[in-house]
């Protein structure tokens, strides 16, 4: 499958340029020149997706990214049906972050430092968006074709008719931006690896939790929709239909320890268990920390609220001794949080 960029850079090119098309990916350089002129080259070939520098002001051009992907993302004959990435140096990525009205444009947004030192990750994640771009329009935005499902039992219809405004209007980019956000980088019907292994007991760092994943009953749990090239999920409510063909104990209820015994026995394996982290004391994990992704039980952490997070799906948690160790963190909690976690941090202080 060919991929075609078109890459919008007012400065040096060439190194990203070639990193991008050492992985298979035809990429054209625009240099911006004034804007009237530069759309009218943008939309003179068609192409898979553009990637744009933050800033592009310095030689000729008059305008940044975010003008660009506002005119691309409504324009009548364009209008988000191709994937917008952008690149920049890390120093201007804070204030692409401040500006909140430009972060509903982009697909992604990369620093160039990464980008140039893990060229192939980057470029393949790329590849994944066109891919799923091209897949929506393709379906006509059939969401049991997009998703791979049998049918949307276990979705919410409250994301269910967020997918059906964006598909109303056409908006590919919409469309699969909730996805993204709304369900494969979020915890509800999906769990990435992290909260998978937390709700399972395991210590993820143990050799077998590899082996695990990649045994039948739990591969066939595995999403394959859009996206899942780069983000591995799994469909939770398969894991607890296969738990339950384990045991009659609850998951949700089992100590860690317990957990992993029943999954050795079963499996033969050597899983270890999740130990809890310090300053709390249960293991019947549930989700993870938000700082340090390691297991908690939501009952050993405070909500974290630093973005929204749609009310259908699974709130964030920072653990007590995170809260503690990067103080910056504490913004984000309830001020009766705020004042529960100072408390039990000058009672730790004092023993």
């Amino acid at each position: 499958m060919s991929y075609n960029i078109l890459y919008i850079e007012d400065e040096y090119a060439d190194s990203i340029k070639t990193d991008i098309e050492s992985n298979g990916v035809s990429v054209d350089v625009l240099q911006p020149s004034g804007f009237e002129a530069d759309l009218a080259n943008i939309y003179q070939e068609g192409y898979d997706a553009y990637l744009m520098d933050f800033r592009l002001t310095s030689g000729k051009g008059k305008v940044d990214a975010p003008t660009f992907a506002t005119t691309l993302r409504t324009d009548g004959t364009n209008q988000r049906k191709v994937p917008i990435i952008m690149v920049s140096t890390e120093k201007n990525l804070p204030h692409f972050e401040n500006d909140f009205t430009s972060q509903d444009l982009f697909d992604v947004v990369i620093g160039k430092e990464a980008f140039r030192r893990e060229h192939q990750r980057y470029t393949n994640r790329i590849k994944t968006i066109i891919d799923a771009y091209r897949n929506i329009q393709a379906s006509q935005f059939n969401v049991l074709s997009i998703l791979r499902i049998d049918n949307t039992d276990k979705l919410d219809y409250r994301f269910l008719s967020l997918l059906e405004k964006f598909s109303s209007r056409g908006d590919i980019y919409g469309y699969l931006r909730t996805i993204n956000n709304s369900l494969i980088r979020a915890i509800g019907p999906l769990v990435g690896p992290d909260v998978l292994a937390a709700r399972l007991g395991i210590d993820k760092t143990c050799e077998d939790f590899q082996k695990l994943l990649s045994i039948p009953e739990f591969a066939c749990c595995k999403y394959t929709g859009v996206l899942s090239q780069t983000y591995e999920r799994w469909w939770f409510h398969k894991i607890q239909q296969l738990w339950g063909t384990l045991t009659d104990f609850s998951m949700r209820r089992t100590s860690a320890q317990a957990r992993v015994d029943i999954l050795n026995k079963k499996f033969g394996l050597n899983l270890k268990a999740a130990i809890p982290l310090d300053m709390a004391t249960s293991s019947t994990f549930w989700t993870i920390c938000h700082e340090n992704k390691r297991p908690l039980d939501p009952s050993d952490g405070f909500q974290y609220r630093n973005r929204h997070i749609d009310e259908w799906l699974e709130p964030e948690y920072i653990s007590l001794i995170s809260a503690l160790e990067h103080p910056t963190q504490q913004e984000y909690l309830s001020p009766r949080d705020k004042e529960e976690v100072r408390f039990l941090g000058s009672q730790a202080n004092e023993k």
